[in-house]
């Protein structure tokens, strides 16, 4: 009986499978079998899986979208442990072995998941979303209680393929919600974290593929979308046998995370009606997110991470520019720091251009920063790369009392 049992679901992904099978076959770890679901493809699947008969076993079935192709190989698996591998993704050569480590080591853990970089459909690094996919960067394991992190949203990114469970206990809490087409992972790793706690390697073991940020906004910010994470949220809150009000609190903030993704994406995409009751929606749950610093800083992160994706100020300064021109009528009063949220978006890019040590373009996005939002200059961060850039770093050091600091950097 194999160790692990990959799960690889595929619908007309032909011209990706090769690079994707050939990451698992490259995999240090060599005790695993390969379940490979094609679901319905009407592409040349079969023809491109052919070279791959001996290594792989091959399931067909008509399409029935992707949790069901998982739940028919879940049935067929025989591995003690199941790792999900979406068929356009790739995985690392130790990705495998450091997973099965961490389950071998840890017998309480349930999943084990990985840190991810995105890559774009040439298989090329690309900054959609910044250079890595959410989870905090280090060095060691974290294992931690998961249920409520997971409440504020899917913290377990990378559409599966970074993640590695126990079969025994995906079978006890039964099988992907063929219902979903929204958020079908994390209802399963919801009631996953239920059962025991999960295991963080903050390492790039998977590459994760992305088509552009337009097809992700599109499928999160749909009324369906909505509607089904809502629905995850009611499923998984049902079993709570906590503090009543500590539970409420917990539902009341999942729900208010899923308004604020689907209202951010209607930003981004144009749909200001759709945004605007999401926002709307979400400050009814949460009034403190209608005060001026959290508009201010949602539309301040959201626009960094499409500065990241498009390389364009401009394009991020439009988004800004979106929200605050289609705020809530409640909080049409917040119009006013429109300003200072570019200034703010500026001068993120200043501190990101500072630590990367190129001083000049630094400066440029500081001032234009300074510019729009002077107060920033009570910022003590502000005034440090202030000097760093306006008078040197070896002569700012010296000022502020630490000359050493130039000469260890």
């Amino acid at each position: 009986m194999p160790k692990v049992s990959i799960i690889i679901p595929t619908y007309n992904s032909a011209r990706f499978l090769p690079a994707t099978l050939q990451s698992v076959l490259a995999q240090t770890y060599r005790d695993y079998e390969i379940l490979v679901v094609d679901d319905g493809s009407t592409d040349d699947t079969p023809a491109v899986l052919q070279p791959y008969r001996y290594e792989i076993t091959y399931i067909h079935q008509e399409n029935k979208e992707r949790s069901a192709a998982r739940n028919n190989a879940i049935d067929q698996a025989s591995g003690e442990y199941v790792a999900f591998l979406d068929s356009d993704d790739l995985w690392a050569p130790e990705k495998l072995k450091r997973q099965v480590a961490v389950l071998d080591a840890h017998p309480e853990v349930a999943l084990v998941y990985c840190q991810a970089r995105y890559i774009d459909e040439n298989g090329q690094p690309t900054a959609f979303c910044g250079d890595w996919i959410d989870g905090p960067k280090g060095d060691e394991l974290v294992i931690a209680d998961y249920f409520e992190a997971l409440l504020g949203g899917n913290v377990i990114s990378g559409g599966g393929s970074t993640s590695m469970v126990r079969r025994w206990m995906l079978n006890q809490v039964g099988p992907f919600d063929v219902t979903l087409n929204h958020g079908e992972d994390w209802d399963v790793w919801l009631r996953l974290s239920r059962l025991g706690p999960f295991a963080y390697l903050p390492e790039p073991l998977t590459s994760y593929r992305v088509y552009g940020w337009k097809r992700l906004l599109t499928h999160q910010s749909t009324s369906q979308a909505i509607e089904q994470h809502l629905r995850v949220i009611d499923k998984n809150m049902a079993g709570w046998d906590g503090d009543p009000v500590r539970g409420e609190r917990l539902r009341k903030n999942a729900m208010r995370g899923a308004y604020l993704l689907a209202a951010l994406g209607g930003y981004q995409l144009g749909n200001f009606a759709s945004a605007m009751d999401s926002l709307a929606r979400a400050v009814q749950l949460d009034p403190n997110l209608g005060a001026e610093q959290e508009i201010l800083w949602l539309a301040v992160d959201r626009a960094k991470i499409i500065e990241r994706a498009s390389g364009s100020y401009a394009e991020a300064i439009g988004f800004m520019d979106n929200v605050f021109d289609h705020l809530p009528p409640e909080l049409s009063g917040l119009r006013i720091s429109r300003r200072q949220a570019a200034g703010w978006l500026y001068i993120s890019g200043a501190f990101e251009q500072h630590q990367q040590r190129n001083d000049a373009r630094a400066r440029r996005l500081l001032v234009s920063g300074l510019l729009r939002a002077p107060r920033a200059l009570r910022n003590r961060g502000v005034l440090s790369i202030l000097a760093d850039v306006s008078l040197g770093r070896p002569l700012a050091a010296f000022l502020k009392g630490h000359p050493d600091e130039e000469k260890a950097a």
